[in-house]
């Protein structure tokens, strides 16, 4: 669904506001379904009546283009226009969880289009009849039932919102780290990695055939990069935090302290005891781990 701007008023970069950049991303992969106080099949069943079989229409809104013929052939043209508009539930789709929704008439009423009410969801023994340019599948973020709280919907549209941004700005961020050269970076100590290729092969588990050594020069390279890719993003974080309101637009991942420890012994009662294979697998990660951290100083 495309999105508008005002021209006229488009914010600086030295301006916190949103939004800087385009929004690339559904909003309905960020939706959380913890929000809703009904499932789906309950929502729909808000459309019988006692002593009826007939399933109507759950009234609602729903946030739909105002051209149809435009909405169905190109749902992303940037000349469409979306607005929030009253409708009528008719079905789900459980694999896609799309709502099928029809827009009311001048009436308030949904009809089809010879004027009848459309019941049990547009479905007859002979099946479903094509869609008609007023009905549309809608993720549930973009649908609100007029039984449920406005305030909790609004709150639930926020949400995803905000999570959607704040995913595409550590897209970008890994981007800017990842698009930086390498070249006379200092490259991780030779006597480091030799280390850990001395105490990933030093199990008695592992013997040193042909594709295990082919498997320990892809993750030596591996390595490598990763270590490039580190020392980049330490030189990034530097320069995005020295210089905060020239680079506002970029948003740091939250640090999260981890510790690690010398030895692979777990807290309380949980001990990762050299027994077997497990213990030399433990044995080995904690010495890798703190190879690369006594190395590296962090």
């Amino acid at each position: 669904m495309p999105r508008h701007q005002d021209p006229d008023n488009m914010p600086a970069i030295e301006q916190k506001r949103d939004p800087l950049f385009p929004i690339y991303l559904p909003l309905q992969i960020f939706d959380d379904e913890e929000y809703d106080c009904r499932t789906p099949e309950e929502w729909l069943l808000l459309g019988l009546e006692p002593g009826s079989q007939d399933r109507k229409p759950v009234p609602g809104k729903a946030l739909l283009p105002t051209d149809d013929q435009l909405g169905h052939e190109d749902p992303k043209n940037h000349e469409l226009i979306y607005k929030w508009v009253s409708v009528g539930v008719l079905d789900y789709d459980k694999e896609t969880k799309l709502y099928l929704v029809h827009k009311t008439n001048k009436r308030g009423m949904v009809r089809d289009e010879e004027g009848r009410p459309i019941l049990n969801g547009g479905v007859t023994p002979e099946g479903r009849a094509p869609l008609m340019p007023c009905q549309y599948w809608v993720p549930r973020v973009r649908l609100l039932f007029l039984a449920e709280d406005p305030h909790v919907f609004a709150q639930r549209v926020v949400s995803a919102n905000t999570l959607c941004k704040e995913t595409q700005a550590l897209l970008r961020y890994n981007l800017y780290v990842d698009c930086m050269p390498v070249d006379g970076l200092r490259s991780i100590d030779e006597k480091s990695l030799g280390r850990m290729k001395q105490l990933a092969m030093s199990t008695s588990h592992l013997r040193k055939e042909i594709r295990v050594l082919n498997c320990l020069q892809c993750l030596e390279k591996e390595v490598s990069l990763d270590y490039e890719r580190t020392m980049n993003k330490i030189i990034f974080d530097g320069v995005i935090t020295s210089k905060p309101q020239t680079f506002s637009y970029v948003t740091l991942p939250e640090k999260e302290e981890e510790k690690v420890p010398e030895r692979g012994m777990g807290s309380g009662e949980e001990s990762c005891a050299p027994v077997g294979l497990q213990g030399s697998f433990c044995e080995l990660i904690s010495s890798l781990l703190w190879e690369t951290f006594r190395h590296t100083g962090l």
